[in-house]
């Protein structure tokens, strides 16, 4: 007599399924931990070649790069708009990041995006299309979804957001209080005005001009575009120089007091301003033009201006975020923890 061999019944079979299922909803979130680990050492690995190439930048020319030269924003001078280059600090450093060629194809004699606010613009903007249109990685954040997108906006135009086959990109440099569309850098730091960033507009700093320490001072860091940000033609926007391609600011009220001056910032600054905060309380989170963000959990990735990095969290006190936007405000960091 034979004997039947016997199988799964219908309920031991449901059990297995049922048991793969739960181990597999454990195991599912510490994958998931694991490659934003990866993404996140990726990211921090590409901020620390980014700073060294400052430095390097830095070792040849005894300044650091501008995060943009020849910019047509200047509101607050329109007589310092003249042959308008929009040149980004990301095209000046390409030698320095091993991107020798394509440096040598940029022709900086021209324009790298016709945005202007008074026309005034060098050559126009498909001549450097081929090198600014292209993917650079090390300007990508592996976490950034929107990294690399491809965007045009009325190329050619004279218009603050014409771009050309931009690219987005997820870093920006460290500018203090100022942006695109303040004065020049070299007639910022003269005055020694105590809301100077590391970087700014035609020149940035020197080592030397930064008193408070470079392991104090922020030198670049996230500042993530695309669906994060609330308008989508915010960048940053990598080696195309649109309105808010470059610069990440910290604001607070001391854009002209000496260094010194007690730092002070009003509720909407710290709301607006602060590492992936919701600009002007936006209900789906997403944040402004010049802040620093990051898609890492719990904050963003950061280079200091002695070209460590380190991640420095969303909830950290925005007066101490402030300080360290500033290279001579003269005032203690503290804790960044």
């Amino acid at each position: 007599m034979k004997r039947r061999s016997r199988g799964f019944t219908l309920v031991e079979l449901l059990v297995v399924i049922a048991i793969i299922g739960i181990l597999v909803a454990l195991l599912l979130p510490a994958v998931q931990a694991a490659r934003e680990a990866a993404r996140r050492m990726s990211c921090s690995n590409n901020l620390k070649q980014l700073g060294l190439a400052c430095h390097n930048y830095h070792d040849t020319y005894k300044i650091f790069p501008p995060a943009i030269l020849a910019s047509g924003q200047h509101t607050s001078n329109p007589g310092l708009i003249s042959n308008v280059k929009n040149t980004t600090g990301w095209a000046l450093l390409l030698p320095f990041y091993e991107q020798g060629p394509a440096h040598d194809q940029y022709n900086f004699d021209v324009c790298s995006s016709s945005a202007s606010r008074y026309g005034k613009v060098v050559g126009n903007d498909t001549i450097n299309q081929a090198i600014y249109g292209a993917k650079y990685s090390i300007l990508e954040c592996p976490s950034h979804v929107d990294a690399g997108e491809v965007r045009s906006n009325r190329p050619g135009t004279n218009d603050l957001y014409s771009m050309r086959d931009a690219r987005r990109t997820s870093y920006a440099f460290s500018s203090g209080n100022y942006g695109d569309d303040n004065s020049i850098y070299p007639n910022l730091i003269s005055r020694r005005l105590s809301g100077l960033g590391a970087f700014g507009s035609n020149a940035s700093a020197r080592l030397d001009d930064i008193s408070d320490g470079t392991s104090n001072v922020l030198a670049l860091g996230e500042s993530v575009g695309g669906r994060s940000k609330a308008n989508a033609n915010w960048g940053p926007w990598g080696l195309t120089g649109v309105r808010t391609c470059c610069f990440a600011r910290v604001m607070a009220n001391d854009n002209t007091a000496v260094p010194g001056t007690p730092l002070a910032y009003t509720a909407a600054q710290s709301r607006d301003f602060h590492i992936n905060s919701a600009y002007n309380n936006d209900p789906q989170g997403r944040h402004f033009a010049w802040t620093f963000s990051g898609y890492h959990p719990g904050g963003a990735m950061f280079t200091l201006c002695d070209g460590s990095t380190r991640f420095i969290t969303e909830t950290v006190d925005y007066l101490t975020l402030v300080r360290m936007a500033r290279i001579l405000d003269g005032e203690p960091v503290g804790s960044i923890d």
